[in-house]
């Protein structure tokens, strides 16, 4: 059997938790490029999957979800049956991430769980309101000159700052795989069904390129990790702002909402199913 650990990484309100409880009724279902062979009881996943099934996305701060939260084990089978893959996901959460990219530390144990992992999806989601846009340096010099502009708080960190810290941890850590191939990282854009259709249509690496240029460009210099792109919508449409689609949904079949955009040789493509990124991730 081949064991791979995958770490979750993103700050708060990056969409981790949604789409690992999305990802788990997509395993569970088995018409996936992976499949669950177990089928062990995770609390948190479970509670926020109940969100979703009831036509809402998980909240945030929900407390019951929180104070569940632990690391797990899966055991998956390609869907040949021909490659049997055990993945450990540490549970580590938004906040830590912040803090760690706020005092640019990583605590210790975690430092070292991210030695023995070779992979890890690193999320970010469209449109979250504690996405943080970059200081326009010219318009804001008289403001950056007062005292308490050397006090800012970690939500003032861009976003894109915050994300080129995050591939930096990445970078100084992941171990190759078991074949020898470079560490792989899974860029997530959660929520991408709320991009207007022309961004859908250009891709996830041109919404990378358009809204977090600096991170684009540290995409562009990385010779170390494996990178690949993936833009996830888990249900389709947005249960929140749009009753008709929320209607639909809940009349539906959840195993055929959602999707995952990649872009192969050039060409932006729509797949259904959820477990395309952690696949792509435990490829040989």
């Amino acid at each position: 059997m081949t064991s791979q650990s995958v770490m979750l990484i993103g700050g708060p309100d990056s969409g981790k938790t949604n789409y690992l409880a999305r990802l788990w009724k997509a395993l569970q279902s088995g018409s996936g490029r992976l499949k669950s062979v177990d089928a062990p009881e995770i609390k948190y996943v479970e509670e926020a999957l109940a969100y979703i099934l009831q036509g809402s996305f998980a909240p945030r701060s929900q407390k019951n979800i929180e104070e569940s939260r632990r690391d797990f084990t899966l055991t998956l089978v390609t869907q040949d049956n021909t490659k049997l893959i055990k993945v450990d996901v540490p549970d580590v959460t938004g906040e830590l991430w912040k803090n760690a990219v706020s005092s640019t530390e990583l605590p210790s144990e975690w430092m070292n769980l991210l030695k023995e992992t070779s992979g890890a999806l690193l999320f970010v989601r469209v449109h979250s309101e504690l996405n943080v846009s970059p200081l326009d340096w010219v318009t804001a010099r008289e403001l950056l000159k007062m005292d308490w502009a050397q006090s800012l708080q970690q939500e003032s960190i861009p976003t894109q700052v915050v994300l080129c810290e995050l591939l930096r941890f990445l970078q100084l850590t992941l171990r190759q795989r078991s074949g020898g191939g470079l560490p792989r990282v899974a860029i997530i854009i959660t929520a991408w069904d709320r991009l207007d259709a022309a961004a859908k249509k250009s891709g996830p690496r041109a919404y990378i390129k358009s809204e977090y240029p600096l991170f684009s460009g540290r995409i562009d210099d990385v010779t170390s990790l494996d990178l690949k792109s993936f833009g996830v919508s888990i249900v389709g449409g947005d249960l929140e702002a749009d009753p008709d689609f929320r209607k639909k949904f809940l009349e539906g079949d959840i195993n055929n909402a959602g999707y995952v955009v990649t872009e192969v040789d050039g060409a932006t493509r729509e797949d259904h199913d959820l477990t395309l990124p952690l696949a792509w991730l435990a490829e040989d």
